[in-house]
């Protein structure tokens, strides 16, 4: 699935998208935008799932002489004319459409931001053809390790940034980046493959109109699938993701230890005592840490039974 990230406040809406197009196998057939400004309104469209979505959404956009009138009046059009795409055969391979629309709402004097699924595509519980609001940030979920190499550069969500403070630079190319080396989620038929990749492309929706233009480029061929630098561990200080009040060290040993899940951060307190045991000596340790370190063991000790 192609990179869609949005940041959305009332005062702007910010859009980052990939431009890389790719076969079944994941290898790369070429390069495109995939973020569209609306002449007729201020805002812009971006897509994920079958291309076909944007050609109608901007066929669309432009019939309306608001954003406000598109959004109240399009999603029996997308319905519309989706079913009529599919029944006629016009749609081959991924069928699924995900629409995204960032506009100045004239009605409300503010920024705001939605999203528009098909039937079938994942997301929240919302009827599929509908205008889902998207508030704050919108973006792929990250595990923790993937939160502390964001940390370290920066850019961990809610932690070093918040959509009123996010910056495109200094945020948006390390989320990226994680989500690049990631790979396609397990429901998509490019599950685990690499598909993020040509250019990094920005769009800034507000009252002064739609601005876009791509603000990094990975070195991805056509014809080659993607593959994603690693993690330069060397470049980065260690740090902690979460805001956990351990050393970089401690919070690794404990990972590879098995005492935290990394998917849900849930502890193993028998793995943890055993870990704190091995890595602090008793003779070194004052009073209060002696005292901390027990309570640690009873509590150990009472999940065990």
């Amino acid at each position: 699935m192609s990179l869609v990230n949005v940041f959305a406040t009332s005062r702007r809406v910010v859009v980052l998208t990939d431009t890389s197009l790719y076969d079944r196998t994941g290898r790369i057939l070429g390069f495109e935008q995939k973020t569209f400004g609306i002449s007729s309104w201020t805002g812009a469209l971006t897509f994920r799932g079958n291309a076909w979505g944007i050609c109608a959404g901007l066929e669309l956009a432009e019939r309306y002489g608001s954003f406000d009138e598109f959004m109240a009046r399009s999603p029996s059009e997308f319905e519309r004319d989706h079913k009529a795409a599919l029944a006629g055969g016009l749609l081959s391979g991924q069928t699924l459409i995900e629409i995204h629309v960032a506009g100045w709402s004239e009605r409300e004097d503010r920024a705001r931001a939605f999203v528009l699924r098909s039937p079938g595509a994942p997301g929240d519980e919302a009827p599929p053809y509908t205008w889902v609001e998207i508030e704050g940030a919108w973006h792929d979920d990250f595990d923790l390790m993937a939160l502390s190499r964001l940390h370290r550069q920066g850019a961990e969500p809610d932690v070093d940034w918040t959509p009123e403070t996010f910056k495109a630079i200094t945020h948006g190319i390390s989320l990226a980046e994680e989500q690049r080396r990631k790979g396609a989620a397990a429901w998509t038929e490019f599950a685990g493959m690499h598909v993020i990749g040509g250019e990094l492309w920005l769009t800034v929706v507000d009252r002064d109109g739609a601005r876009l233009g791509a603000i990094h480029e990975w070195p991805d061929v056509a014809g080659e699938p993607i593959q994603p630098a690693p993690f330069d561990e060397s470049r980065w200080p260690g740090a902690v993701p979460c805001g956990i009040p351990w050393s970089y060290e401690k919070f690794i040993a404990a990972v590879k230890a098995g005492a935290i899940n990394v998917e849900t951060f849930e502890v193993d307190h028998r793995k943890l005592a055993l870990l704190e045991r091995a890595h602090a000596p008793v003779s070194s340790m004052s009073r209060q840490q002696r005292r901390a370190a027990q309570a640690q063991a009873k509590k150990a000790h009472a999940h065990a039974r």
